[in-house]
């Protein structure tokens, strides 16, 4: 255990233990010796010692008028304790409730760790190119976009570029939670965060650090901390409440019997501070909070970063999962399923032609298309070309004849497959190139398993209505939405969310509406556009789809944790609160009651972390 903790933890700790065997010894040694008022004053002056920032907390909370806390409770009962003789009653309670403080201090250090760990993503500076050829060392802050930089192995890449020289293995976990290094060479781009662990590279930056995608990440992870739950607001109005009702019932148990039914005031004043120590809600303002926060530890350790702990709360309760498809269900990389030439046409030709004329395109499919016939430049089989955006291109042969290239509505043909390329020479179709957009891996399984959470799972996408058709059935969906707008997308979201919480889950430009006003918004990853990631509630930072089971799980263990914490917590009281009430309850039963559950609740909160999910 004292390994696991840091300087004024240990410290505390070793204070706790010296207390405790000068407190063991001053009581074995007055049951053998004659102390008088020794006995007293050496109890106290070790009470004050084991108590003090307690007692100090509690004369700041009046002195601000915010007394009834934890801590008055604490000082009150201990000091009537002593009022009444029971010195060593007195300093355990002092001691035992320090231990447990520590134990959450040590607790909550530890899950701050674990996710504050994400923000040190990367290097204070960078070493940047000089007109010269040398390298000067730069803050981040000061690199520009196009400045060259060079990352040395072992070293953090501290804002997005591209390779220009070099090749090296990237580790990417810090963000994404994947343990398999990435290669990366030339004209590839790189992540600020990734550490170079075999390797040197220069690369030429692409966004200045406060656009980069580990800024975006760290302001994600810091505002994660200052959101609360819904379950974390109601235990603290819940203790708002709580304490004036103990301390008033403490009150009329200490007076009452007493006064008007001839009990013993000793008796019944030491029953009114039991009750005080009993009642304290420490356990519960602990561990609600400690529970959720070791949830965003493990969501954080997987590579999924939640804004903050009340999302697990609404996915739990949502019963609709909307889903993007292309980028988020798919790669969103094309490639070739199906070449077909038409009788009559040089196969050759045709390939040349298409891969040429593609060149002139800006368009996604047909970058893909031109990746992967990898043909030869030939720049002389066309001329008057002509990029018509949306639709495709038209030139003019050699011989005269005019060629189309592009969608079958630009073709003028009757096949609605929006997945494919054609082309025609002299207005009769010369080829086909079919194209298919890649499912993601696990996509399918993901599915299944997230029909355990979700009644009803849809996508909603602006492509066309066979692509999402085709997608859908892949994955056994029952639901889908085709060639939507982004407006419409928000309306569809609207209307399910009538009938209960709406998850919806994108990454691009597009989705930015629907992930802002959905119950939870979750983007994917790098692909993201930065308007996705700053507008959702959760980012899965590999993209992977898969994800979205890890996070259901964890939501699923986080809330479980603090409804059986809550559950246990509040039997162990109750059934506690009443055996003192009738003189059954010790102030040592007290103790385990109030810091022996703490102790319990927070170690049943801390396993979350050491999950594998």
């Amino acid at each position: 255990m004292v390994k696991n903790m840091n300087d004024s933890h240990r410290q505390k700790f070793y204070e706790i233990i010296i207390i405790g065997l000068l407190t063991l010894f001053l009581f074995i040694f007055s049951k053998f010796f004659f102390l008088g008022d020794l006995r007293k004053w050496g109890f106290f002056i070790l009470y004050l010692f084991a108590g003090r920032e307690v007692l100090v907390d509690a004369f700041r909370g009046i002195i601000r008028g915010s007394a009834l806390d934890e801590n008055f409770l604490m000082t009150v009962a201990t000091l009537t304790a002593f009022f009444i003789g029971e010195y060593l009653e007195a300093v355990a309670v002092m001691l035992f409730y320090s231990f447990g403080e520590l134990f959450e201090d040590i607790a909550t250090y530890r899950s701050r760790e674990n996710i504050k760990s994400l923000i040190d993503l990367v290097p204070e500076v960078a070493n940047r190119l000089k007109e010269d050829g040398t390298y000067e060392e730069v803050d981040l802050d000061d690199i520009e976009v196009g400045d060259i930089l060079l990352i040395r192995d072992g070293e953090k890449i501290g804002v997005d570029g591209k390779i220009v020289e070099g090749s090296a293995s990237l580790d990417t976990s810090s963000i994404t939670g994947e343990s398999m290094p990435v290669e990366a060479g030339l004209g590839d781009s790189v992540l600020s965060s990734s550490i170079v662990s075999d390797g040197i590279i220069k690369i030429e930056v692409e966004n200045d650090f406060d656009d980069s995608y580990a800024a975006k990440i760290m302001e994600l992870i810091e505002d994660s901390a200052g959101s609360k739950s819904n379950s974390e607001k109601f235990v603290t109005r819940f203790a708002k409440i709580y304490t004036p009702i103990v301390v008033g019932l403490a009150i009329a148990l200490a007076l009452i019997p007493p006064l008007f039914f001839g009990g013993d005031f000793n008796d019944y004043l030491f029953r009114a501070a039991t009750f005080l120590v009993l009642s304290c809600p420490c356990a519960l303002v602990l561990s609600v909070p400690l529970s959720f926060m070791s949830g965003l530890g493990l969501a954080s350790k997987n590579g999924i970063l939640v804004k903050g702990s009340q999302f697990f709360e609404r996915l739990e309760k949502a019963n609709t999962l909307l889903t993007d498809k292309t980028g988020t269900l798919t790669t969103g990389k094309f490639k070739i399923r199906d070449i077909k030439i038409e009788d009559g046409f040089d196969k050759d030709y045709i390939l040349d032609l298409v891969y040429n004329l593609e060149k002139l395109s800006t368009h996604p499919i047909g970058s893909a298309v031109v990746d992967q016939l990898a043909r030869e430049d030939k720049n002389d089989l066309f001329k008057d070309s002509k990029n018509i955006k949306g639709r495709g291109i038209s030139a003019i042969s050699l011989d005269g004849r005019e060629i189309k290239l592009g969608s079958s509505k630009f073709l003028g043909l009757d096949n609605k497959d929006a997945r494919a390329i054609f082309i025609s020479l002299g207005g009769k179709l010369a080829g086909s190139i079919y194209i298919e957009d890649d499912i993601k891996e696990k996509s399918k399984d993901t599915i299944l398993r997230l029909k355990e959470d979700f009644t009803k799972i849809a996508i909603v996408s602006g492509d066309n209505e066979i692509s999402v058709s085709e997608t859908s059935k892949k994955l056994g969906l029952d639901d889908y939405y085709a060639e939507v707008m982004p407006d419409e997308k928000l309306h569809i979201m609207e209307d399910l969310s009538k009938d209960g919480g709406v998850v919806f889950v994108g990454d691009g430009i597009n989705d930015s509406p629907v992930l802002k006003n959905a119950s939870v918004g979750i983007s994917m990853g790098e692909s993201s556009s930065d308007l996705a990631i700053e507008a959702s509630d959760i980012l899965i930072t590999n993209g992977q789809f898969s994800q979205m089971a890890r996070l259901m799980d964890i939501a699923r263990l986080t809330n479980k944790t603090v409804r059986e914490n809550v559950t246990f917590i509040m039997l162990v009281k109750l059934t506690i609160l009443l055996l003192g009430l009738f003189g059954y309850a010790s102030m040592w039963l007290a103790i385990f009651g109030d810091v022996g559950v703490s102790i319990i609740t927070i170690l049943w909160a801390m396993r979350i972390l050491g999950k594998k999910v």
